[in-house]
């Protein structure tokens, strides 16, 4: 799982058209990636990792 930092999530919404602005982007990710913080060497960091559906399993009747 790749982490993301909020300058790739910008770059990748701003190729998808969305507005430049904070609020535009993170409500734009919020859909397609889920926001953690992680802190490294005793600073927090904000990251995003691509949200994975549960695939649906297909029974055998």
């Amino acid at each position: 799982m790749k982490e993301l930092t909020y300058a790739d999530i910008r770059k990748i919404a701003l190729e998808h058209g969305i507005k430049d602005t904070r609020l535009h982007i993170g409500l734009w990710a919020s859909d397609r990636y889920v926001k953690k913080r992680k802190m490294i060497q005793g600073k927090t960091y904000t990251i995003y990792l691509p949200y994975h559906k549960p695939e649906q399993k297909q029974f055998k009747s």
